[in-house]
């Protein structure tokens, strides 16, 4: 299959997601992968809050993805925080022809997504805010313009689940280097989760020492498996 030329991220000369099933990917890899289903209906958990860590925004698809999943969950009253970085930002125009395939199915989420992103002045770094409100309660995304490692060291509070969605170690890897994943295991909370398409060996070990007791998975689509974790 040719690949259109919008949905090849020309930093990393990879393609930002999989170009048939992405949102139900993300759904395998990250959600599942994350027991998010499990956590959120636990009911020792208290407050309904829950942070969530992504490493690479790209053009928002597993964002879409969650703010779907959730709508679809049954969860009321939750404060969902979504803390992610993208080093190279694209453009409104350019997320909504990235996104444009899922259309049919999540046009009106796209349209929000798109919309509010288009107003964000994203030539400059730090931290640019969203707040959306959503069937499940709100949704307050925090994106990073800049590199991973700042984003990680400027959150103020430790995670409960990270979705390490950055191009693979083979054309990325600085997204994961041990001083980043470190970090990240640093601002996880004790039985967080950490979830990510990759079970390269670099990955692997730098999430084992960053704290994370890690396990492969059944993967999705061609993939034979993906790679989930829990922090100790």
């Amino acid at each position: 299959m040719q690949i259109p030329p919008y949905l090849v991220n020309e930093h990393y000369g990879d393609r930002y997601f999989d170009v048939v099933n992405a949102i139900e990917e993300a759904r395998h890899i990250f959600f599942q992968g994350s027991a998010l289903a499990d956590i959120l209906s636990d009911p020792r958990r208290g407050p309904k809050e829950f942070r969530i860590g992504e490493t690479g925004f790209g053009a928002g698809r597993v964002l879409i993805a969650l703010l779907d999943y959730l709508d679809r969950s049954g969860v009321r009253d939750l404060a969902v925080t979504y803390n992610s970085v993208e080093l190279h930002p694209v453009s409104a125009e350019r997320m909504g022809s990235i996104l444009g395939g899922f259309k049919q199915g999540f046009g009106p989420l796209i349209d929000v997504l798109v919309s509010a992103y288009g107003r964000l002045d994203i030539a400059t770094p730090g931290w640019r805010r969203i707040q959306l409100t959503r069937p499940f309660g709100a949704l307050n995304l925090n994106l990073w313009v800049g590199e991973a490692l700042e984003m990680v060291r400027a959150l103020t509070a430790p995670c409960d689940a990270w979705f390490l969605d950055g191009h693979g170690p083979k054309t990325n890897p600085d997204i994961w280097r041990e001083e980043l994943l470190l970090a990240i295991g640093d601002k996880t909370v004790a039985g967080g989760t950490c979830a990510t398409y990759t079970v390269a060996a670099v990955v692997r070990h730098g999430l084992s020492a960053a704290g994370f007791s890690v396990s492969q998975r059944p993967g999705f689509g061609g993939k034979k498996a993906v790679l989930g974790g829990i922090k100790r």
